[in-house]
């Protein structure tokens, strides 16, 4: 009887070992071939599920942020305020902060070789971003935009910072900092809400 295989599962347990070979060589360095050897699969099995290595790459970003999102999802589902909600999530980062700083290089450095090969390099991460923004809104409980796209920006600031001073630079207490500034932020917001509703 012929071995049944789940299609969609085997492509992303593929992508999944991916991350950590683009992570070791980085995306210029790797060839489909090495992708495959490393992979321990045929390069006929690679192209099969993956046309091009820059279609591989898509869609490992693809993957690894839905995965990301259902990974905060199933630690953040139980609590109810934003703010708790907030201090889960950047406790959550701080947790798989070697993994975060990882994917931020990964996604960097395949963002240098698109320029260099004079192709569109922000394309995926915006329709990844776009993608997930309402989600993440959801689980956050924030419908203020600037205010959830400056929450992402300051986090992968503090980690890129984190690369430079691994020591001397705290993910936790820069975390606690970013927590109290949006606490203060909310009361603010909180206080006018209501001072329209008075008026």
């Amino acid at each position: 009887m012929p071995k049944i295989v789940d299609h969609d599962q085997y492509r992303r347990e593929l992508l999944r070992q991916c991350f950590d070979l683009f992570a070791e060589k980085g995306y210029a360095a790797l060839t489909m071939r090495q992708i495959a050897q490393g992979l321990g699969v045929s390069t006929g099995t690679l192209y099969h599920y993956f046309p091009s290595k820059e279609a591989l790459f898509e869609q490992l970003v693809r993957e690894m942020s839905l995965q990301d999102i259902k990974n905060a999802i199933a630690v953040m589902s139980e609590k109810e305020a934003t703010l708790e909600r907030a201090e889960v999530a950047l406790q959550f980062v701080a947790e798989h902060e070697d993994y975060f700083i990882k994917q931020n290089l990964i996604w960097v450095e395949f963002y240098q070789h698109q320029q260099r090969e004079n192709k569109s390099p922000c394309q995926v991460f915006h329709d990844v971003w776009r993608e997930s923004e309402p989600q993440i809104a959801e689980l956050l409980g924030i419908e203020d935009k600037p205010l959830l796209e400056f929450l992402g920006c300051v986090v992968d600031g503090i980690l890129l910072h984190r690369m430079y001073e691994p020591e001397g630079f705290s993910f936790q207490d820069h975390a606690r900092l970013l927590l109290e500034m949006l606490r203060l932020y909310l009361e603010k917001q909180q206080a006018s809400e209501s001072k329209v509703v008075d008026c």
